[in-house]
C-alpha cells in the first residue's frame, strides 16, 4: 500500500474547517482504499492520509489539478508551503473483523 499525507496547521480549535478541507480532498480521491483525517485540535495540527493500492494511483492524485489547487490554498492559508508526502505503508498489526489480532 502507498500513503499520501497532506499535513497542515490551522488555528487551534479549527476542527470544523479541517473537516471541510478533508472532505474536499476525500471527494478527489475516489480510487483510494481509505481516506482519513487526523487532528490535534488543541494544537491546530491536521492532515489527511489517503491509502492507495499502487504508487501510480498516489502520483495521479497528487498531480490532479484540483488537488494541486487545494494544496496551494492551504499554503496560502498557512503562509508557508503545505507538506505533502507519499510513502510505502506496511501493516505491522491489524485487528480482524472478528476482534482477533493478526500480524
Amino acid at each position: 500500500m502507498i500513503g499520501t499525507e497532506i499535513a497542515f496547521r490551522l488555528a487551534p480549535g479549527s476542527g470544523d474547517q479541517a473537516r471541510s478541507i478533508a472532505g474536499r480532498l476525500a471527494r478527489l480521491a475516489p480510487a483510494s482504499v481509505e481516506h482519513v483525517l487526523f487532528l490535534d485540535d488543541a494544537a491546530g495540527d491536521y492532515g489527511c492520509l489517503a491509502v492507495w493500492r499502487t504508487a501510480d494511483d498516489a502520483t495521479a492524485y497528487i498531480a490532479h489539478p484540483d488537488v494541486a489547487t487545494e494544496v496551494a490554498a492551504l499554503g496560502e492559508l498557512m503562509g508557508k508551503p503545505t507538506r505533502v508526502r507519499t510513502y510505502v505503508m506496511e501493516d505491522q498489526h491489524r485487528i480482524s473483523r472478528d476482534g482477533g489480532a493478526s500480524a
